[in-house]
């Protein structure tokens, strides 16, 4: 395979099992690890990533106890002669890097507080469910979030929020974690040390482009007459090719939904947008009324921001002006008006019409959505639950990373063009691809601009390598002709200095292949699109590897380790 030292690996040493890193596998005493994790929405496609590269871990799922997932490997057949079967080719087999599915709060409280600890503020807690005790990550190497971290983030960590004193929580903690300023004297877990003098300049940078679909499951009844069941769905009049998906879903449709203003899939709104037809099943004889049950993310989540972000610029600002709507701005919470019930991944209590289903992490949110339950002997079930997911939750891609085995549907968003569109890559792509990295030409090289002030669009200037949370992000609402309208990206987060030359170059090794190598970017065959994501278009990848990865750039800004260069004086992290 062109560019990659490829290394066959057979037998036991194809799947490490457990957290290797932790348990001591055989040969894992010598291997160079890096640890961390976050978003959910990206974790599982990460960790199929990170195992195409180096040795194969299990994703953590964070829980009570958490749980270890063994993600499907990714097998890219690609074009022109290019291959990598991940389930036994790896770039290199002397490095373990873990992936925490916690949430974006989450990955971003663990590079503000640099504290792997149970007592950490927002912190990852137990890994191991198989060890008794429990088990935290001896060190953290990066974060992933969904949500930008903005210019008021960034600030925090070059210059502290302890406003209420160095030995006092912050009333503006970042995701729970207050610092303090430059030479201040922090008091874990309470404070913790100024990030910026500690670890450098935080480096955040977009790692994949992320359509949010609206997912529902195709079945809404579920019929017992005492010897089978007979399931009825959806009847949806503009389905897929390949028989998925379809459901049509306008701007002030969705708003009204989203808002608790409708409640029933019988909805005169959800039948005009399905051709005038109902959405009951022909074969169904009985009467069409299927509760509505909207469901969310119930943790800070990114992807709860890419969707507030997108809705409180439709409904209340893009001439709708919807009476009643509660989205004011981006915000990684669902607003409290809008917060009902809650479901643990086993059982749903208080249950409220018009009010989020409130789960933590993906997963559970997805098995929500699902119609998993079975009716007994003479019983009738009915179900319609509709949440805002991943689309690698969804139909198509949930059949290539096995996130999945609910077969959920995702619907068709009206977007600016007045075009129903997708949840898919391409759609994703199209609606960021207008956007270029900061000081870049179209290629995404320095453009040698000046950076005239803080507000200037510079590529010092962490906060500019994403789209802000707010409702003005031009991604807030794409307007490109076949966009996708809820569109965000999952960011990388990290340091400029890291204590360990090994996990400095191991972070950066991993980066420098993950934006160039074909096994994750092409199209349409790459890891990420596969996934139903989209990869970064080139000049982000360019702009990418020239600051932070070979400091082409001359912008001192390269991951590195602590005593070399920019990171001399700084103890790493």
């Amino acid at each position: 395979m062109s560019n990659l030292k490829l290394t066959m690996l057979t037998g036991a040493c194809a799947l490490v099992t457990g957290i290797a890193g932790l348990s001591g596998a055989a040969n894992a005493a010598a291997d160079t690890k890096a640890y961390g994790g976050g978003s959910s929405l990206i974790s599982v496609y990460m960790v199929q990533a990170f195992n195409c590269y180096g040795n194969p871990q299990q994703l953590i799922v964070r829980g009570n106890p958490p749980v270890l997932k063994t993600i499907a490997p990714f097998n890219y057949t690609g074009t022109k002669g290019k291959s990598q079967d991940c389930a036994t080719q790896h770039v290199k087999t002397n490095v373990d890097l873990f992936y925490d599915s916690a949430s974006s709060g989450v990955g971003i409280a663990g590079v503000f507080s640099h504290d792997p600890s149970s007592s950490a503020p927002n912190g990852y807690g137990d890994i191991d469910p198989n060890t008794a005790g429990e088990q935290d990550f001896p060190y953290i190497s990066y974060g992933m979030s969904d949500a930008g971290l903005s210019a008021t983030d960034v600030g925090y960590w070059n210059l502290g929020n302890d406003n209420n004193g160095t030995n006092a929580a912050s009333s503006t903690p970042e995701q729970g974690v207050t610092v303090v300023a430059p030479g201040e004297t922090a008091h874990p877990p309470v404070t913790y040390p100024n990030p910026f003098q500690n670890r450098g300049a935080l480096v955040q940078f977009p790692a994949s482009v992320d359509p949010i679909a609206f997912a529902y499951d195709p079945t809404y009844k579920k019929v017992n007459n005492g010897t089978t069941t007979t399931s009825y769905h959806f009847n949806i009049k503009f389905a897929h090719s390949d028989g998925s998906g379809g459901l049509r879903l306008d701007q002030t449709t969705y708003c009204m939904i989203f808002n608790g203003q409708i409640t029933n899939w019988n909805d005169s709104h959800l039948q005009a947008l399905n051709g005038g037809q109902s959405l009951k099943d022909p074969a169904d004889t009985g009467t069409f009324s299927v509760p509505l049950q909207i469901a969310g993310r119930g943790d800070s989540s990114g992807t709860t921001s890419i969707f507030t972000r997108h809705l409180a610029h439709v409904c209340g600002t893009l001439g709708i002006n919807l009476n009643g709507n509660q989205y004011a701005d981006g915000a990684t919470t669902l607003p409290t008006s809008l917060q009902g019930g809650t479901y643990d991944g086993t059982t749903a209590t208080n249950v409220q019409l018009g009010k989020f289903t409130l789960a933590t992490g993906s997963g559970n949110l997805a098995k929500y959505v699902a119609f998993l339950a079975a009716p007994t002997s003479g019983q009738t079930l009915t179900q319609g639950n509709l949440a805002y997911i991943g689309s690698d939750f969804v139909a198509p891609a949930n059949s290539v990373n096995g996130n999945n085995t609910y077969n959920l549907n995702s619907a068709d968003l009206k977007n600016q063009s007045g075009k129903f569109e997708a949840a898919n890559g391409a759609n994703a792509l199209t609606a960021f691809g207008s956007i270029l990295p900061p000081q870049s030409d179209s290629k995404g090289h320095y453009d040698l601009s000046s950076c005239a002030n803080s507000s200037a669009r510079c590529r010092v200037h962490p906060y500019d390598w994403v789209e802000p949370v707010s409702k003005t992000s031009p991604l807030a609402n794409p307007t490109a002709k076949t966009a996708y309208p809820v569109v965000g990206t999952t960011n990388f987060l990290g340091y400029t200095c890291y204590t360990s030359p090994k996990v400095a170059k191991l972070v950066k090794s991993y980066f420098t292949w993950y934006v160039k190598n074909v096994t994750v970017e092409e199209i349409p065959d790459g890891l990420l699109v596969k996934n139903g994501l989209a990869s970064l278009p080139v000049a982000w990848r360019n702009a990418i590897t020239e600051t932070f990865l070979n400091n082409n750039s001359n912008l001192n800004l390269t991951i590195d380790a602590a005593g070399n260069g920019v990171c001399s004086t700084t103890p790493g992290g």
